[in-house]
């Protein structure tokens, strides 16, 4: 049986922080310096920069970090969102045709853009690739800078939006900028937090320092969703609450309501820019769940799905399953000839890899170990669907298991304020540092149905009573019950409650 004192030994072995002196220098990014050199000449020459962006967080908090920056010293450069459903994933030909420059930089993107990047050296454009996603076989004809291709920086686990800041950071070296980067840090930890880095390391740090920043709200985006939600915002309401809003932009509409809510200069704007996509992340929702509905999955070891889904929420749908079913899946939405998959993993299967080894089937293809996005001509689907479901045989059964981080059980003696504060102070709890989770035996006292099979509970054990929350629930309630759950405080009424995750 677990004590507060094992549970504070197990959580501060678990993590690895740095002080904010020793994150790593922008210097040990391969190819950082080329980079520089090129926008500095193209500054000196007045020449026109474009900064292109992606649709999903880390993406659009790459370019707003970006614009911010050059806004502040340079006035003859653009932001370009790429839209989903018309241009593609990233810095695509089609994409080219509407952009007239001197200089490219692509943001959270480009590793893959070999075919634009013949198309910008025809053309007479400057390319700069400032990506982390894991590089393919064959790398664009660019100045490449990607903490995946760079031997000397220590942490190859960063997202596109701190890739960015890096090179914000040398240009202003370079430069001799008088910009407090730190004024960043806000969008920079919303970007880590969404791009489910993990949260050790560096990224800890700039998390932790990225969200107090975010609650002192000095910017009129983190004024907008301390308005909404009327709440100090931890790790988990970026992931939950925040990210997912800004997310549903590019999936059912377009990013650049996003970017223009992390950039906008005015209060009301801000938050009527936030009031929008809260409407959208709602609308992505009900087309979710129609979806997720309609799909039948047979007893294959890799899911392969394909319909006339929305291009936008194919990633999702492919999450859900994963979780449901336990296994890898890729979802594609048939609009025409050439279908359009985004895939996710689970455990110790790396799905980059087993999609790697179908190269010839593919149209495109890019991702890393636990997400791809893929392209493919709707003839060579069940080619894929059988070669994947081979490939996929030579793991073990073992690792397809979810890692859950349940530290064992705990009496209810044990959970008090003290706990509570324990907990605390290992956040920011997120990838690579899960918020601990833990089992145990108990009565149940009382039931209360509030909304939508949410239910509130009252469950005692050896004369403790313990308020419970459960979310999403279709079963029954035993009298005595062993279960799955977390501890947290409910703001409202200033009592813990355990967050019930599962019912054993």
């Amino acid at each position: 049986m677990l004590t507060k004192e094992k549970i504070k030994e197990i959580l501060s072995n678990r993590i690895e922080e740095i002080n904010s002196l020793n994150i790593p220098h922008f210097s040990l990014l391969s190819n950082i310096d080329e980079a520089v050199f090129k926008i500095s000449k193209a500054v000196k020459e007045r020449k026109k920069i474009t900064i292109v962006g992606d649709y999903d967080v880390d993406g659009v908090s790459s370019a707003a970090i970006m614009h911010l920056f050059f806004k502040k010293f340079y006035n003859n450069f653009e932001v370009v969102i790429p839209d989903r459903f018309e241009d593609g994933y990233g810095l695509t030909p089609k994409l080219l045709e509407k952009i007239d420059t001197d200089l490219i930089i692509t943001v959270d993107n480009g590793i893959s853009s070999v075919e634009a990047a013949k198309i910008c050296k025809q053309r007479g454009i400057e390319l700069i690739i400032t990506d982390h996603h894991t590089p393919l076989d064959t790398l664009p004809d660019a100045v490449i800078v990607n903490p995946k291709t760079s031997s000397d920086f220590p942490f190859k686990e960063i997202c596109g939006a701190e890739v960015s800041w890096y090179l914000c950071a040398a240009i202003k070296a370079d430069f001799k900028l008088n910009i407090d980067l730190r004024e960043f840090l806000d969008i920079l930890a919303i970007a880590i937090i969404a791009d489910v880095m993990p949260l050790t390391h560096m990224n800890r740090t700039l998390v932790n320092m990225g969200l107090k920043r975010l609650n002192k709200a000095t910017k009129p985006f983190s004024r907008a969703i301390k308005k909404f939600f009327q709440k100090e915002l931890k790790s988990e309401d970026i992931a939950f609450l925040v990210a997912p809003r800004l997310n549903a932009a590019g999936r059912i509409e377009n990013a650049k309501i996003a970017f223009d809510f992390l950039v906008s200069e005015d209060d009301e704007e801000a938050f009527m820019l936030f009031l929008e996509l809260d409407r959208i992340n709602n609308q992505r929702k009900e087309i979710e769940k129609e979806i997720l509905e309609s799909i039948e999955v047979g007893n294959d070891d890799f899911i392969v799905i394909s319909g006339d889904y929305n291009e936008g929420v194919i990633g999702i749908i492919a999450s859900r399953l994963v979780h449901k079913y336990k296994k890898p899946a890729i979802v594609f939405s048939q609009k025409d000839k050439i279908l359009k998959g985004s895939g996710r993993s689970l455990g110790n299967i790396d799905i980059f890899e087993l999609v790697k080894g179908c190269e010839e089937l593919l149209e495109g293809f890019g991702g890393h170990k636990m997400a791809c996005g893929l392209s493919i001509r709707a003839e060579n689907l069940e080619k894929l669907k059988e070669m994947l479901n081979k490939r996929v045989l030579k793991y073990k059964k073992e690792d397809f298991f979810i890692k859950d981080f349940v530290l064992g059980e705990i009496a209810f003696s044990e959970i008090d304020y003290k706990l509570l504060e324990i907990i605390k102070s290992f956040e920011p709890y997120g990838e690579g540092n899960p918020k601990p989770k833990f089992i145990a035996t108990a009565k149940v006292e009382h039931i209360q149905n509030l909304k939508d099979n949410h239910y509130k509970l009252v469950l005692s054990q050896k004369g403790y009573f313990l308020p419970a929350v459960i979310f999403r629930y279709d079963g029954e309630f035993d009298n005595v019950m062993t279960f799955k759950f977390s501890i947290s405080e409910n703001s409202y009424n200033n009592e813990i409650q355990l967050v019930i995750e599962e019912i054993l």
